[in-house]
């Protein structure tokens, strides 16, 4: 089994991971959520586990994934 990894890069904001546009963000959350929940199903349960859920373009122009609501961005999650 070959694992294929999405491209990414650092980005200027201070982020290890920026990806450059927004297809490739979407495959590197895609990606990145079959990984959590295989680990959530060897596990048993989905208790701790870390899982992404959107991505967002930040200032610099690069795209991010993230585990926070678009709500708690906006202010209406306190």
């Amino acid at each position: 089994m070959t694992i294929r990894t999405v491209a990414f890069s650092k980005c200027g904001c201070g982020k290890d991971r920026g990806y450059d546009d927004e297809r490739t963000a979407a495959k590197a959350l895609g990606r990145a959520q079959a990984k959590r929940d295989r680990v959530a199903d060897r596990k048993g349960n989905r208790r701790g586990i870390y899982r992404e859920n959107r991505y967002y373009q930040c200032d610099y122009g690069m795209w991010h994934l993230t585990s926070r609501s678009r709500a708690y961005y906006v202010g209406a999650v306190a």
